[in-house]
């Protein structure tokens, strides 16, 4: 379905960015992004989703709004002790009312999945979005900077990105600079700008990006796992 002249009215700037586009624009709405995590990096990242026209977010996390999460940018303070994915969801539609941001539930067939976190979450999420043959992208803060790792299907597998990090907690400004990255890859995913079957990790470093590409670890499964 083409855009509306509404829709084009709304994402007329970001018509303009290069790689973007009409047609990227209506892959976009297409979306289904599984967010997994509702942390300090998810919060914004799905808030930039949603204003950047992704058509439905299947939020995935099973925390509670605790008072820390107010620095998440779609969790008010006084939602402490609710669902995060239940205040999530209100902040999301009245941000923007392209949005159809839902709880994740099975069946839903997402077609991207953006993973906000690191440990067994992060390679849980990460695996079970690779056997979907789905995109992903791996976003965890850690201490001034954190990592972004982007996996279409094909490329080298979260695995064989990983590095130890320095286990520290991330602060709400950094957390949300990662958040923002991570958005910023999965948009080019799910939109078709970037390619399978390269993969990239981008390391943020006291707020300076650097971007390398993902490398198949020798002996590492992801080359013949389905």
């Amino acid at each position: 379905m083409l855009l509306s002249d509404d829709e084009v009215a709304r994402y007329a700037r970001q018509l303009l960015v290069p790689g973007m586009g009409v047609v990227t624009q209506e892959f976009l709405r297409a979306a289904r992004i599984q967010v997994v995590g509702g942390g300090p990096v998810a919060g914004p990242a799905m808030l930039y989703l949603a204003q950047a026209g992704v058509g439905i977010l299947l939020l995935d996390d099973a925390a509670e709004v605790a008072p820390e999460d107010a620095a998440g940018w779609v969790y008010p303070p006084d939602r402490a002790g609710e669902p995060r994915v239940t205040a999530a969801i209100e902040s999301l539609k009245a941000a923007t009312r392209w949005v159809r941001p839902r709880i994740h539930a099975t069946g839903a067939e997402p077609t991207a999945a953006l993973i906000c976190g690191g440990g067994a979450l992060a390679r849980e999420g990460a695996e079970r979005a690779r056997r979907a043959g789905i995109p992903h992208v791996v976003a965890d803060a850690d201490g001034e900077g954190g990592a972004v790792i982007s996996i279409p299907p094909g490329a080298p597998c979260y695995t064989c990105a990983f590095r130890i990090g320095t286990g520290v907690p991330a602060p709400a400004p950094v957390a949300a600079a990662v958040g923002a990255l991570a958005a910023g890859e999965i948009l080019l995913l799910a939109g078709g700008v970037l390619q399978p079957p390269q993969g990239r990790r981008i390391d943020l470093v006291r707020g300076h990006p650097r971007t390398s590409p993902t490398v198949r670890q020798p002996g590492c499964a992801c080359a013949t796992r389905a």
